[in-house]
């Protein structure tokens, strides 16, 4: 396996999703709403950036792998 810039990105998007959930259930916890539109507003766009951060890079990785330029 070589350490690629694709790697990074596979490891932040990750790093993002886990943010997203960490910040939902920290600021409900902390402050009681587990249903306020801005906390579901902040947090689904970070989870989606995520998400396709991480299937981005994956997409990536395997061109990388197969080798298809």
């Amino acid at each position: 396996m070589k350490f690629t810039a694709n790697y990074v990105m596979q490891f932040l998007s990750f790093a993002l999703l886990l943010g997203a959930v960490a910040f939902y259930v920290g600021w409900s916890i902390a402050y009681g709403d587990w249903y306020d539109i801005g906390l579901y507003s902040v947090s689904v766009i970070l989870i989606l950036f995520g998400v396709l951060g991480m299937l981005l890079s994956h997409y990536k990785i395997k061109q990388e792998e197969s080798g298809v330029a």
